[in-house]
């Protein structure tokens, strides 16, 4: 599996995958261009760190999914 990485001004954060066959690939991506995608989830980190024991991992853990 090849991984890399590109710093480029104006992107915050980019997520590419790419899985592919003989004559076909699919992409999937994500892109995020400010800062303000990630406040939800920051919020929520920030407002449940009180009512955690120890370590958290993750915001699975918060949303109820593990």
């Amino acid at each position: 599996v090849r991984v890399h990485s590109v710093r480029l001004p104006g992107l915050m954060a980019h997520q590419e995958v790419i899985l592919g066959a003989p004559g076909q690939t699919l992409t999937i991506r994500h892109d995020s261009m400010d800062r303000a995608s990630f406040m939800p989830g920051v919020l929520l980190a920030i407002k449940s760190v009180g009512s955690r024991p120890g370590l958290t991992v993750g915001l699975e853990p918060l949303l109820g999914q593990q």
